[in-house]
């Protein structure tokens, strides 16, 4: 566990979204509940829909603020916006990426 968190840290100062959100995962079973907090809060910024869910269940249970969370959802769905494209629509209306080894 500590050569995956040491790999998990260096992927998250690279840009690795996923990465910053198994350290959320990491830092929430350690119990250090705040520094969870900040990398499900940046890996959702960045547009990470699961690490969204979890700041939004930490809003509901009391450990994120009202501002924390109204700022997260605001920078996704920014960062959603971003994303768009029409060439992107078509490949997920393609279902390519649906089955098989593409499956997300």
């Amino acid at each position: 566990m500590k050569k995956a968190k040491h790999y998990f840290e260096l992927a998250a100062m690279m840009g690795h979204v996923i990465a910053r959100h198994n350290l959320g995962w990491m830092e929430g079973e350690a119990g250090n509940h705040q520094r969870a907090k900040k990398h499900f809060i940046n890996a959702a910024r960045a547009g990470f829909k699961q690490s969204l869910n979890n700041v939004q269940s930490g809003y509901k249970c009391g450990f994120v603020t009202k501002d924390e969370y109204a700022d997260t959802l605001r920078a996704y769905h920014e960062r959603q916006n971003e994303m768009k494209s029409d060439a992107r629509e078509e490949a997920a209306a393609s279902g390519l990426f649906n089955r098989g080894i593409y499956a997300i």
